[in-house]
């Protein structure tokens, strides 16, 4: 074989490894985590539950002073996680839109309340 027809495939077989490849590792976020959310009146601890198909991500909340929430539109994009907490506090219905970004065991982020603003949160899975 010649030298130009061994570059020729060399890369051939690179193209396809970079196409094959992820671009990114796509990070796990399934399980029960315990979440500390930093509000305006000292820290609010609350257990969330989280299960994942993919990018897609479900799950429900608990947290005292509000009944069980579920969530909705979760997505995770990388190590990137965002969902809206539909919540009901004191026969009010409100909707939260969360961004946080996972590290293996721990997240962080920010959870923003309407007409109140971001409040940042950490969560810490399987425990504190």
């Amino acid at each position: 074989m010649t030298t130009k027809v061994l570059t020729i495939a060399g890369m051939v077989l690179l193209a396809l490894t970079v196409q094959v490849a992820p671009a990114t590792a796509q990070a796990n976020v399934a399980g029960e985590w315990t979440l500390t959310l930093q509000g305006p009146e000292g820290d609010v601890d609350a257990t969330v539950v989280l299960m994942q198909d993919g990018s897609a991500v479900t799950g429900t909340i608990v947290m005292e002073g509000v009944d069980a929430a579920a969530l909705s539109d979760g997505v995770l994009e990388g190590n990137t996680l965002k969902f809206i907490l539909d919540i009901s506090v004191q026969g009010m219905d409100i909707a939260l839109e969360a961004t946080g970004e996972v590290s293996g065991d721990e997240m962080s982020g920010e959870l923003y309340v309407p007409d109140f603003g971001g409040f940042p949160f950490s969560a810490v899975r399987g425990g504190s």
